[in-house]
């Protein structure tokens, strides 16, 4: 049974209004609650025995088994002796490496079809293949855990599949299926930090429905703006994020507008739904922290802040690259903290279960004040959080005081496996039980193209963790 996070700083009761909004949106939406009944036998939480990992990200809008590649491994890091661990593509060395170097023994490791385009967990339903050795650990153990990287109605219609046959529990480590799509949609997480946190807490922004008004608002935030950002709001990350440039919107018809940003959403992979997000790319930015946190049930306690962390982006959408322990000033981390369990605080009332994270940025106002501005929340597992999740495992416990997160940078064409990553890396390796420092390769390359440089540094301090990130890349060349 994977582990979760137990441990986090001193928190503030949660506030009547904040509990008396969480009553008011359960009151409109029934259905956040309600999508929790999935028979008697189907539990959320956490429950004894082995878990059932399933790393796969189709499912979020914009994803397709190709963008995931090998990203779905990242979540056998947090596999425990008796799991079963299912990806797209299995990797032989991969699992080596786990067993060898990390000490992740007696995992059993099971392959989906590598291009159905049907979830994973989809996928254990429907395919004998996949789902007799997830049945057959349930009746041994008598009770199974699903954790999977992104929790929807497919994980909790396959628990229920499971618990159906009358051979034991299941439980689902995440949130509920409709608190989990609501989380994730960027529109509905604005709403609700602004509810949370107040008016000025997030950035000027606009849902628009359909072709003609996008462009009449787009245009409109152009005559002020120097930049205008369009988002897909249930996309992650910077998936469906695009940005344009004011200047080259000014005097444009707006049928020019709307065609400009029909052709780039087409790009991006959109599926025509509305509504889409419209407002302004924010200017003196400073900063891109991350709350990272685990929510347990209400019953057990409030939100557990594990840490802040400063998001390292590249490229006009913001693509993430990788994180490391934010250092933000006094005031600026308290006020961070305060709203980010506020805001997990409303979520664990609405049915919400198991890690999650909100992404904002600092910017600098024209006043020289210092602003946080809340973006999106991550209702699932992170480029963050499994790294955090996975060395504390290695350091029994304890969270890694110096911690760096990598997820860029191009691998050579000579590093084109976990074999030729290991030999590059050597000694700077972590190898679990023989040391508390070192690298921790969080996802295979792809043998026959080009891969990005996919790891964790873990040290005593920060400093330590950035050199050693550093010089695993000049050996690699990355």
């Amino acid at each position: 049974m994977m582990t979760t996070p137990l441990t986090g700083p001193e928190v503030a009761p949660e506030s009547a209004e904040d509990e008396q909004l969480a009553d008011r949106l359960v009151r409109d939406e029934p259905a956040l609650l309600s999508a929790l009944g999935f028979g008697p036998r189907v539990h959320q939480g956490v429950g004894p025995g082995p878990s059932l990992l399933i790393g796969d990200q189709v499912g979020i809008a914009l994803y397709t088994p190709e963008m995931v590649g090998f990203n779905d491994h990242r979540m056998a890091l947090l596999a425990m002796p008796g799991d079963i661990v299912v990806v797209r593509r299995r990797v032989p060395e991969f699992e080596k490496y786990l067993e060898t170097v990390l000490g992740i023994r007696s995992v059993t490791y099971l392959q989906a079809d590598t291009r159905d385009p049907t979830p994973v967990a989809g996928q254990c339903q429907a395919d004998p293949q996949l789902r007799g050795p997830i049945t057959e650990r349930l009746e041994k153990a008598g009770s199974l855990t699903i954790q999977a990287y992104l929790t929807t109605g497919n994980e909790w219609r396959l628990a229920q599949n499971l618990a159906g046959q009358g051979q034991g529990r299941v439980w689902i480590s995440g949130p509920s299926p409709r608190i989990s799509r609501r989380a994730n949609d960027k529109l509905w997480f604005w709403a609700l930090a602004r509810q949370v946190a107040g008016r000025d807490a997030v950035p000027p922004t606009q849902m628009v429905f359909g072709p003609a008004a996008a462009a009449a608002r787009v245009a409109h935030l152009a005559r002020t703006a120097d930049q205008v950002v369009v988002k897909v709001p249930d996309s992650a990350g910077a998936a469906g994020n695009f940005r344009i440039e004011a200047a080259m919107l000014r005097g444009r018809h707006l049928s020019d507008i709307r065609d400009l940003l029909m052709q780039r959403l087409a790009a991006a992979g959109w599926a025509g739904t509305y509504p889409i997000l419209v407002g302004v790319w924010e200017s003196g930015v400073i900063g891109s922290p991350s709350a990272q946190m685990w929510l347990p049930h209400v019953s057990e306690g409030p939100p557990r802040l594990l840490g802040l962390f400063e998001q390292r982006i590249e490229d006009a959408a913001g693509a993430f690259v990788g994180a490391a322990r934010a250092s933000l000033d006094r005031s600026i981390t308290e006020e961070m903290s305060k709203e980010a369990i506020r805001i997990g605080a409303v979520l664990q009332r609405l049915g919400y279960f198991g890690p999650c994270s909100l992404d904002a940025v600092l910017r600098v106002a024209a006043s020289g004040q210092t602003e946080l501005h809340w973006i999106e929340c991550n209702g699932r597992w992170s480029g963050v959080s499994i790294p955090l999740a996975a060395t504390r495992r290695f350091l029994c416990g304890e969270a890694p005081k110096g911690i760096v997160v990598a997820h860029g940078g191009q691998l050579p064409g000579a590093v084109s496996d976990v074999d030729s990553l290991c030999r590059r890396l050597g000694d700077l390796l972590f190898r679990s039980g023989t040391s508390r420092e070192g690298i921790l390769i969080a996802s295979p390359p792809q043998p026959g193209r080009q891969s990005i440089f996919d790891a964790v540094a873990m040290a005593d301090n920060q400093a330590r963790a950035e050199h050693l990130l550093e010089k695993a890349r000049r050996r690699l060349g990355a």
